[in-house]
């Protein structure tokens, strides 16, 4: 961490519902388009960004605030890592979502590692990348993890997303399965998507 990034000016909480907006436009940027793929479109005039603010403002399930922590520097908030168990995976209503878009979708919910703590978001504004933020959201998230009773975490991440594969590898994640979602033109990635785990 750089020195200008001190205690007294980055603090990394649990997120409120506050929050749900710089929460939405941080959780879009970790997906990497998936959501704009996912939600574009459903409500006109509105981005897939603020979609996601109800669900994120909101107190249960997988989406809401509860799941997430926050790195705040200078009282603003330019870093997030969300997650959960990876079974509520399983339980996920995906009945509102255009059934092709789901099934483009689908080896991604097949590729997991069913009992892990999963790693659904980890982003840091992009000015503010590479000097220790991420690691300091992906500690709080190892905790919280350890905390729920979980011996491991998971994660998936996109096989051209070079800058996160190295962050997670040099976290002591290792690539444990790939799935082969196809290249879409709002979709634009190549090699698919990759489950990574690391053992708390």
């Amino acid at each position: 961490m750089s020195p200008a990034l001190t205690d007294d000016r980055l603090r990394i909480r649990p997120a409120d519902a506050d929050d749900a907006p710089e929460l939405a436009r941080l959780i879009d940027i970790a997906g990497g388009g998936v959501y704009e793929f996912l939600l574009d479109g459903l409500m006109p005039g509105m981005t897939a960004a603020e979609m996601l603010v109800p669900g994120l403002a909101g107190r249960s399930g997988s989406l809401s605030h509860r799941q997430s922590g926050v790195a705040e520097l200078d009282g603003q908030v330019v870093g997030v890592a969300h997650g959960y168990p990876t079974d509520w995976i399983r339980t996920e209503d995906y009945s509102g979502l255009p059934p092709d878009r789901v099934a483009h979708m689908a080896e991604f919910s097949q590729t997991l590692d069913w009992g892990s703590y999963f790693l659904s978001a980890l982003a840091v504004d992009p000015d503010l990348r590479r000097q220790g933020i991420a690691g300091r959201l992906l500690g709080w998230f190892y905790e919280r993890a350890r905390t729920g009773g979980f011996d491991r975490v998971t994660l998936h991440v996109w096989a051209d997303n070079e800058p996160a594969r190295r962050l997670y590898a040099g976290e002591g994640f290792e690539e444990i399965g790939r799935a082969d979602i196809p290249w879409h033109p709002r979709l634009p990635h190549q090699g698919g998507s990759i489950l990574m785990r690391r053992y708390l």
